[in-house]
């Protein structure tokens, strides 16, 4: 064991992992220092994701090696990975709904005192550590009962009663408000002091300059910069995130915001409130016009789209489709009055991920076949699906091929082709690029436009400001439940500014 593997907990050197014809991770050689907190940036499809899952033992890399305080691995399991003291909060919860707290707490290693589970002795583990984290529930509460940020800090606790060597972040802010977002970066801070490691993924790229002494930039499984924070920039990040790809490439015509005035609305949206997260939202779309929602997470922006589709409850306002009033929001009758839904969480809503990428892109546009035959042929399905992934430069091997087989981005693209075939007259797109490349991000605005140019109205949510301000004819800004004000021409630094005020 050299001096230089006793300054780092982790060493790669050329970590490769492919999936089919796709390079997650091309030949990346990174170390990450003893008690620093260390963050990971670049855009969807980078390879942060992947990195992370080889790290915590959730993946085996084609290629490369592995030194974790001295010891080298070519690939270790998630057990491994836990006795090495590495681990990992996801962005997507594990916990067990229907079970208490303290169960979540200590998943399949409860302590034991002869035949019986020692709840006192983990109680008293546990309470310190989520009074470190400023949370304060009952530990026999069921965990499904609480918040959806009160659940991902619970998440955060069970890993960090591990005491573990390197704590892997993915996204931690995810679901929590500000005040709960300060507190745990504030958390985050202390914890290379206590001898953790830590390595943050994240997009807010205010958060990374918070937090971080050493920032790393991916671009396409590639390593572009690993630097000191404090000898970079936000400007400077920005630039080695998107490489030569700039917004310029999904820019939008000047002045097109002024076309919409008089054209028919497609959706008119009065007072909406779903009782919780949205509380009072208006806004409108016309026909062959972009609009964007631009809010922080939490901010009501991320449930507005699932509540005009129907998968939340509207509680009070007004929605009009096509200047008719809808009473009744659901799925079914969203589908049927010609309204999509491409969801974020593409594994919960938006594929059967049992199922081949054949039969994911085809049922959509089956259902929305009007006139003849109900009874379509295998061939005729298939030839719809093989059309789909040529059109969207979908990589997989054939049609046949299970969807959960695909890489991240890939399965958004089914999920993207199978909506965008029928034609719907209003669409509605929450982050849709989440998990997709810049190379399929080009594309899919490309697309989007040629739908808006055919007269379709879209409204657009996404977490990058930049997709917003190249592609939107107009954003409307959602804090605390409520439409605040709608911009247009607006750069990203103004809309950031606006956003957070």
């Amino acid at each position: 064991m050299n001096s230089h593997s006793i300054d780092n907990v982790i060493s790669v050197r050329g970590l490769a992992k492919r999936y089919g014809g796709v390079k997650a991770l091309n030949g990346l050689d990174l170390d990450l220092e003893a008690n620093k907190v260390h963050a990971i940036v670049g855009e969807n499809g980078a390879g942060k994701s992947t990195f992370m899952k080889i790290l915590s033992g959730g993946v085996t890399p084609d290629e490369g090696s592995i030194e974790v305080m001295g010891q080298k691995f070519s690939s270790f399991s998630v057990q491994s990975a836990a006795k090495l003291g590495i681990g990992i909060m996801y962005q997507e919860l594990r916990l067990f709904q229907h079970r208490d707290v303290l169960t979540n707490l200590f998943p399949n290693r409860e302590m034991t005192v002869g035949p019986f589970i020692a709840k006192k002795k983990m109680a008293e583990i546990a309470i310190p550590v989520l009074k470190s984290i400023g949370l304060e529930v009952d530990l026999y509460q069921k965990v499904g009962e609480l918040t959806l940020s009160d659940q991902q800090l619970i998440e955060l606790a069970r890993v960090l009663i591990e005491k573990p060597k390197l704590l892997i972040l993915d996204e931690p802010t995810s679901a929590l408000n500000a005040r709960e977002s300060k507190r745990l970066l504030d958390l985050v801070k202390l914890l290379p002091a206590q001898g953790t490691t830590v390595l943050y993924v994240s997009h807010r790229l205010d958060e990374v300059f918070d937090v971080a002494q050493q920032i790393t930039i991916l671009r396409n499984g590639s390593l572009v910069l690993s630097k000191p924070a404090k000898d970079l920039d936000i400007p400077t990040v920005i630039a080695g995130i998107v490489g030569e790809k700039s917004s310029v490439s999904i820019g939008k015509k000047a002045g097109s915001a002024d076309l919409y005035s008089k054209k028919e609305k497609v959706l008119e949206v009065h007072n909406l409130s779903n009782g919780r997260q949205i509380l009072d939202i208006s806004l409108n779309v016309s026909a062959g016009e972009i609009v964007g929602v631009a809010g922080l997470i939490g901010s009501g922006a991320d449930e507005l789209l699932e509540t005009l589709f129907g998968a939340r409850s509207k509680v009070s306002g007004t929605v009009k489709v096509q200047g008719i009033e809808k009473e009744n929001l659901s799925p079914q009758n969203s589908v049927r009055d010609g309204v999509a839904l491409i969801p974020a969480d593409r594994k919960r809503v938006g594929l059967m991920m049992e199922r081949s990428v054949s039969d994911n892109l085809s049922h959509v546009s089956v259902g929305g076949y009007k006139q003849g035959s109900t009874l379509l042929s295998k061939s005729a399905l298939m030839a719809t699906a093989t059309k789909l992934v040529e059109k969207f430069t979908i990589k997989a091997e054939n049609v046949n091929v299970r969807v959960g087989n695909l890489s991240g981005g890939n399965q958004q693209k089914v999920v993207i082709g199978k909506w965008l075939e029928i034609a719907p007259g209003l669409v509605l797109l929450d982050d849709p690029t989440r998990g997709v490349d810049i190379g399929a991000k080009v594309e899919l605005f490309r697309l989007v436009r040629e739908i808006a140019a055919e007269g379709k109205g879209i409204l657009f949510r996404s977490t990058e400001i930049s997709e917003l301000t190249a592609l939107c004819d107009r954003i409307v800004i959602v804090k605390d439940g409520a439409s605040t004000r709608e911009v247009s021409g607006v750069d990203d630094a103004e809309l950031i500014r606006l956003i957070n005020e």
